[in-house]
C-alpha cells in the first residue's frame, strides 16, 4: 500500500489542511480590518468639514488667541461725546442683602454700539408722461433716483440698496435666495419672497452684462492671467465654473464644456499674455500652442511629495532631485533683488540644464511612476521655469485657485445653479463683485449707481494697462 494512503498520513494532511484554513481566515480578517482603517484614513485624508478633528484628547492644546508679543492689540476707542444718542443709569441705593445704606459709591462708564431697529424708507416718485402731436409716440420722464418705470398692480418695487444687499449676500457669501429672504425680511421688515430677489438679480445681472464684457476685453490685454475650473451643476447637468484672473480683474463663466473653446472664448485667440494654469490638457490644445504659459509649481511639487513618500531606495531619487530643483527655482526668484543680474541669469542657467538633465529621455528611468512624471516634465518644458524671467509672473496658480474658494464654499452650502440664466446672472455678478473687492471699491454703493437711471458705476478697467 502507497505511504501517502495509509490511515495515519490521511489524518495529519486533514490536520494540516484544517490548520491552514484556520490560519487563511485569521489573515483574511486581519486584511479587512487593515482595509478598512486604510479606507478611513485617505477618506480623513479628504475630509474638509473637520480638518482639525484628532482621534486623540490632548492634554494640553495651543491656548487660543493672539500669542504675547504677537500683533496689534488695542481696546475699542470711547465715543466721542456728540456720538452718543442716549444716557441710561442704572440706580442702586441699598445693599440687595443688608437693605443698608451703601458709601463710597463709584460710577462707572459702560458704551454700547448697537444696530437700531430698521424700517424702510417708503419713496414715492411721481411721473409723469406725455404723448407727442406728430409722432404719437408717448414718453415718459422719471426721476435719476429711480431704478424702475414699473407702475400699476407693479408700482412697487425694492430699493437698490436692499437689492445690492441682497446681491451681495447671495453672490458673494453664499447664502441661498430662500436665507436671504429670511435675514432681509426679519432684519429690515421687507416681506419679500426668495423668487423676487432671483428676478431682481437677473435684472441687474443684465444692467452688469456691459461691465462684464469690458473686464473681459480687459483681461484681453493683461500681461499675466491666472485660469482655474472647478465642477459645478446646472440643473441636474454637468458643468464647469470658470476663473480667469490677475490682481485687478476677476472673470467668472459657467459653461457645460471643460475644453480649451472656454479659454478661448474669454482670453481670445490671439491672446499674448502669459496663462498661468494646472497641467490640465485642456490648456495644451494646438489652438493655444503659440501662447505663453507658466504652469503651476505647486501642483507638482504636490505630486514630488506623493513620490517621495511611496518610493523607496533608488526610486525615491529622482523625486527628490527634481523637488530639490523646483523649491531652489522658487528660492531663487525671491532673491532676485539681492543679485546681481549677471549672477542671477547664471544661476537660473544653471537650473535651466540641471532639469534637462534630469528629465532627458534617453536617461533610463526604471520606475514607471518617475517615468511618467519625467514624461509630464517634457511636455511642459518651455512653461516651467518661465516665471524666473518675468518679474510680475508666479510660480504657482494660486491666485486663481484663491478666486474659485467663494465658488466652492457656495457649491457646498448652497448648491449650484437650475437654468442657464441662473448660472450666467451668477457669473456676471461674481465677477462685478470679486472685482470690486481686488479693487478695494465700495460694493454696495457701487451697486447702487449701477441700479439709479440717473448715475453711471465708475469703469472697474480705468486703472488697468497692458502690464497689469
Amino acid at each position: 500500500m502507497n505511504e501517502l494512503t495509509t490511515p495515519r498520513t490521511r489524518e495529519s494532511l486533514e490536520n494540516e489542511i484544517t490548520e491552514l484554513k484556520r490560519q487563511l481566515a485569521e489573515a483574511h480578517a486581519v486584511i479587512l480590518k487593515l482595509s478598512g482603517q486604510i479606507e478611513e484614513l485617505q477618506r480623513s485624508g479628504k475630509r474638509q468639514a473637520v480638518p482639525f478633528a484628532r482621534r486623540e484628547h490632548v492634554e494640553r492644546p495651543k491656548k487660543r488667541g493672539r500669542k504675547r508679543g504677537k500683533g496689534q492689540f488695542k481696546n475699542r476707542e470711547k465715543p466721542k461725546a456728540e456720538e452718543i444718542r442716549e444716557t441710561k443709569q442704572a440706580e442702586l441705593s441699598d445693599c440687595p442683602q443688608c437693605q443698608c445704606e451703601l458709601k463710597n459709591v463709584k460710577e462707572h462708564e459702560q458704551y454700547e454700539i448697537d444696530i437700531p431697529e430698521i424700517k424702510p424708507i417708503i419713496t414715492l416718485f411721481l411721473m409723469l408722461s406725455g404723448t407727442c402731436p406728430e409722432c404719437g409716440k408717448r414718453h415718459w420722464m422719471v426721476h435719476p433716483d429711480q431704478i424702475s418705470r414699473a407702475v400699476g398692480a407693479s408700482g412697487v418695487v425694492i430699493g437698490p440698496r436692499a437689492k445690492a444687499l441682497a446681491m451681495d449676500l447671495k453672490h458673494r457669501f453664499g447664502a441661498s435666495y430662500g436665507k436671504v429672504s429670511e435675514v432681509l425680511n426679519e432684519a429690515f421688515h421687507l416681506n419679500v419672497t426668495r423668487g423676487a430677489w432671483q428676478q431682481a438679480d437677473q435684472r441687474l445681472a443684465n444692467q452688469a452684462q456691459p461691465i462684464y464684457q469690458a473686464l473681459s476685453e480687459a483681461l484681453r490685454a493683461c500681461a499675466v492671467v491666472h485660469g482655474d475650473e472647478t465642477g459645478w451643476r446646472i440643473g441636474t447637468l454637468a458643468a464647469w465654473l470658470w476663473v480667469f484672473t490677475n490682481q485687478k480683474i476677476t472673470v467668472y463663466t459657467i459653461e457645460t464644456s471643460r475644453g480649451h473653446e472656454v479659454a478661448v472664448n474669454i482670453l481670445g485667440k490671439e491672446f499674448k499674455g502669459i496663462l498661468v494654469s494646472d497641467c490640465f490638457r485642456a490648456y495644451d490644445h494646438h489652438e493655444l500652442e503659440n501662447w505663453l504659459k507658466q504652469k503651476c509649481l505647486s501642483h507638482l511639487l504636490k505630486d514630488l511629495k506623493e513620490l517621495t513618500e511611496t518610493k523607496v531606495r533608488g526610486a525615491v531619487r529622482f523625486a527628490r532631485e527634481v523637488k530639490e530643483l523646483l523649491q531652489s527655482a522658487l528660492a531663487l526668484k525671491a532673491q532676485k533683488s539681492q543679485l546681481s543680474a549677471r549672477a542671477y541669469q547664471d544661476q537660473a542657467q544653471a537650473l535651466e540644464v540641471r532639469l534637462d538633465e534630469l528629465i532627458d529621455a534617453k536617461r533610463q528611468l526604471t520606475d514607471p511612476d518617475n517615468a511618467r512624471f519625467a514624461k509630464r516634465l517634457r511636455k511642459h518644458r518651455k512653461h516651467i521655469l518661465r516665471f524666473l524671467y518675468v518679474d510680475e509672473l508666479d510660480a504657482t496658480n494660486n491666485l486663481a485657485e484663491r478666486q474659485l474658494r467663494p465658488a466652492v464654499i457656495t457649491r457646498k452650502t448652497n448648491g449650484c445653479n437650475r437654468t442657464s440664466k441662473g448660472a450666467q446672472t451668477h457669473a456676471i455678478l461674481g465677477s462685478v463683485l470679486a472685482t470690486c473687492r481686488q479693487q478695494a471699491v465700495p460694493i454696495l454703493e457701487y451697486l447702487i449707481k449701477l441700479q439709479k437711471f440717473g448715475e453711471t458705476p465708475p469703469s472697474l478697467t480705468y486703472c488697468l494697462s497692458p502690464a497689469t
